[in-house]
C-alpha cells in the first residue's frame, strides 16, 4: 500500500497567541491561500483530521469564532483546482457568500463546490463537516459545463439517490486510511460516477462555464503582460514563471479566449507602438527606434505584424495621425 498521509490538529492545544496564524497556515497548506478572520468576542477554535490518499483528501473539520475568506487575489495564487463534496453534520449551519450570492448551508445536507473560487464564510455557531476533496479534472471529464457550486438536494431528483450518494461518501471517508490503493481508486471513481450521474449533462449544466481559478490566472497573466510588454525579453515562459504556473498550464488558460500567450504579448506591443506613432512629440523619432521602444527586436517583423493588425504600415499610421491632428 502507498503511504497514507495523516494530519490531526486541535487549536486548543496550541498556545493562544499562535493559534490564528497556525490554523491559517494549516488551511493554506491543505487547500491553498485563504484568510482567517477571528470574530471579536467569540472563542476561536479549529479542529481538523485529514487522511490523504494520492490525489484524494478526506477530512473532518470543525471550527468556530472565525470567518474564512478566499479573496480573488488568493484564487490567483492557487496552483491546484479542487472540488469538494461537503457532508454537513446535523444541527450545523453556515452562511456563505459566493459570486455576490448569500447562501445558507443547512445541517445534514450535502454540497459540492469549487475550492478555487472566491468566497467568505461565517458560522453562527460551531460548524462541523466531513469533506472529500479531489482534483476538479476528475469531475470535469465526467460532467460538461460544471458549475462552481451545487446543493445536492437541488440536483438529485429522488430522496433515494441523495441517500445513496451520502451513504457511499460516508463509508468511503470512514475507511479512507484502511482501504487498499486499488480500493481507493475504484471507490473514488464510483463516487465521482454517482455525482456525475445525478448532476447530469443536460439542462442542469451551464455550457461554457469556466473555472474561477483559470480565469484568475489568465487575468493575472494579462496584467503582467500589459505591465511588461515593452520588455523585449518578455516571453510566454517568463510570464508563466512570474505567475508561478507552468508554461503548459499558461497556454491552457489562454486557449479558447482569442489570442494565445505569444500573440497577446505582440498585440500589447503593437498597441504601445501605435500610441508612440500617434504621439506628436515623437514624430521626428525614427519608426525603427519606436519599434524597439515598444519591445520589438526586428523592425521588419514589427512592420509585418503592424500592417496585419491595423491594415496600414507604421508610416501610414503616423501620417494619418499627424493629418488628423493638423485638421483639428
Amino acid at each position: 500500500m502507498a503511504a497514507v498521509e495523516k494530519l490531526a490538529v486541535d487549536t486548543r492545544r496550541i498556545p493562544e497567541r499562535e493559534r490564528i496564524d497556525a490554523w491559517q497556515q494549516i488551511l493554506c497548506d491543505i487547500g491553498g491561500p485563504i484568510q482567517v478572520d477571528p470574530i471579536a468576542g467569540e472563542p476561536f477554535m479549529g479542529e481538523l483530521k485529514l487522511v490523504r490518499r494520492g490525489a484524494i483528501a478526506f477530512y473532518d473539520m470543525c471550527y468556530s469564532g472565525m470567518r474564512l475568506w478566499r479573496r480573488p487575489v488568493d484564487v490567483a495564487r492557487m496552483d491546484k483546482e479542487m472540488f469538494a463534496l461537503s457532508l454537513t453534520q446535523p444541527f450545523c449551519s453556515l452562511r456563505v457568500e459566493r459570486g455576490g450570492q448569500a447562501l445558507e448551508l443547512q445541517g445534514g445536507r450535502s454540497y459540492l463546490f469549487d475550492h478555487a473560487a472566491p468566497y467568505r464564510t461565517e458560522p453562527p455557531s460551531a460548524y462541523k463537516t466531513r469533506s472529500i476533496a479531489f482534483p476538479s479534472s476528475l469531475l470535469r471529464r465526467r460532467v460538461r459545463g460544471l458549475r462552481p457550486f451545487y446543493a445536492l438536494t437541488d440536483c438529485v431528483a429522488s430522496t433515494g439517490g441523495l441517500e445513496l450518494v451520502n451513504v457511499f461518501a460516508q463509508h468511503l471517508a470512514q475507511g479512507a486510511a484502511t482501504w487498499s490503493d486499488d480500493e481507493v481508486d475504484t471507490l473514488s471513481g464510483q463516487l465521482l460516477d454517482l455525482l456525475a450521474l445525478f448532476l447530469g449533462t443536460g439542462d442542469r449544466a451551464v455550457a461554457g462555464s469556466e473555472p474561477p481559478m483559470r480565469a484568475a490566472h489568465r487575468q493575472r497573466a494579462l496584467e503582467h503582460i500589459r505591465r511588461h510588454a515593452r520588455d523585449p525579453e518578455l516571453t510566454p515562459a517568463r510570464v508563466a514563471q512570474a505567475c508561478g504556473i507552468s508554461l503548459g498550464y499558461l497556454n491552457e488558460v489562454f486557449r479558447g479566449h482569442g489570442a494565445g500567450v505569444e500573440d497577446t504579448i505582440f498585440d500589447e506591443r503593437l498597441e504601445a507602438a501605435s500610441r508612440l506613432l500617434s504621439d506628436a512629440r515623437r514624430r521626428r523619432v525614427a519608426i525603427q527606434t519606436l519599434a524597439y521602444e515598444a519591445g520589438f527586436n526586428d523592425p521588419s517583423h514589427f512592420s509585418r505584424r503592424f500592417k496585419r493588425r491595423f491594415g496600414v504600415t507604421p508610416g501610414e499610421w503616423r501620417a494619418e495621425a499627424s493629418s488628423a491632428k493638423a485638421t483639428h
